[in-house]
């Protein structure tokens, strides 16, 4: 796919924390920020909540499916979310990577102009540990981590649809 080709490219160009320093950490409800290398770039990245869900979505689940309200905000320059970097992560470790699917309700990852949000679900299976953070990793690092006390009473579930022909997001 297009999108995972400019994912990829956009992940190597995001500049990372010095070798040896560690993620910033934060409560659930803060925003957090990254800047690409040159500067040119900051996204704002907010992790509201992280919760049990009851909403269906068209995913095979093994585990607890569980969500997180997300918002993406266009700070400086043009932005593409990088939303498959999402995790919700136990602490034991245990590391739950988001789930890829189209959901009512999911955030958009479609490309954002310089002032401009987008806000929606993201939604992870939960096959161990249950999860008490979520965390932006690159594939090798965190750059950025949220945390607080999951939700153990499920979140409210997804609105209906607007229009049952067109999905309302593609998930990532």
């Amino acid at each position: 796919m297009k999108f995972c080709v400019a994912a990829a490219a956009a992940t190597i160009a995001l500049s990372t924390a010095p070798a040896g320093s560690a993620a910033p950490v934060a409560p659930f409800g803060t925003t957090q920020t990254l800047t690409n290398a040159n500067g040119l770039v900051v996204t704002g990245y907010m992790v509201d909540y992280l919760a049990p869900s009851v909403d269906v979505i068209p995913y095979p689940v093994a585990g607890r499916l569980y969500q997180a309200s997300v918002t993406v905000d266009a700070v400086k320059g043009t932005v593409t979310p990088l939303l498959p970097m999402f995790n919700a992560r136990a602490a034991n470790g245990d590391t739950y990577r988001m789930l890829a699917v189209p959901t009512w309700g999911g955030i958009q990852g479609l490309t954002l102009a310089q002032g401009q949000k987008s806000s929606g679900r993201i939604y992870f299976d939960v096959v161990g540990q249950v999860p008490d953070s979520v965390v932006y990793n690159n594939g090798v690092d965190d750059l950025l981590i949220w945390v607080g006390q999951a939700m153990s009473n499920p979140a409210p579930p997804a609105p209906p649809p607007h229009d049952p022909m067109m999905p309302h997001s593609t998930g990532f």
